[in-house]
């Protein structure tokens, strides 16, 4: 059996020393508040940079009246379609004719009609004795052992620790250290 010592501390713990707990600083003392005593500028940057000026304001646009106008020629009127009218146009209600029995679609044939399907017409039984085809399966003899069941895992044989709780394990252990060295 392999021995394997033991120093009782984990990988971890080998890897990550405790450190010994340092003391906390103690808090700085709050400074007392003075009030400042010049005034503060309360103009924000926009305000600064950003100063209005006086713009002209625009004439309200209105249409002129015929009356005002300076040509004394006569306002033609359009004489083209406008994109409305070319658009939407009034289409006409017509009243919807009643209900009338639909055209027949399926035209009634003229010839007889075959009685046979295409799998009667294509695979004709002549009254012969069907013949089943044999299965192709392939004929297992089994061969019985009278040896036990060596249930033997690779688990049982590494790890020896875990033997003890079971005794059917020691057994098997046994048997297979038997068997290696023989």
């Amino acid at each position: 059996m392999l021995m394997i010592c033991v120093s009782g501390k984990t990988t971890n713990m080998e890897t990550y020393p405790a450190h010994p707990p340092q003391e906390r600083p103690k808090p700085k003392e709050k400074e007392k508040y003075n009030k400042p005593t010049e005034k503060m500028d309360v103009t924000s940057v926009h305000r600064t940079i950003y100063k209005p000026h006086s713009v002209q304001r625009r004439r309200k646009l209105t249409p002129l009246d015929p009356t005002i106008r300076k040509s004394s020629a006569p306002v033609p009127k359009f004489q083209g379609k406008t994109t409305h009218k070319e658009q939407f146009k009034q289409w006409t209600v017509e009243k919807q004719k009643a209900f009338s029995e639909p055209p027949r679609l399926l035209k009634v044939g003229s010839g007889s009609m075959e009685t046979k399907t295409m799998q009667q017409r294509d695979f004709v039984y002549d009254g012969a004795k069907v013949v089943r085809a044999k299965p192709i399966i392939p004929q297992v003899k089994v061969i019985r052992s009278d040896l036990p069941l060596d249930c033997l895992t690779s688990y049982m044989l590494e790890f020896k620790g875990l033997q003890n709780k079971c005794r059917l394990a020691e057994m098997l252990v046994n048997q297979a250290e038997q068997k290696l060295s023989a």
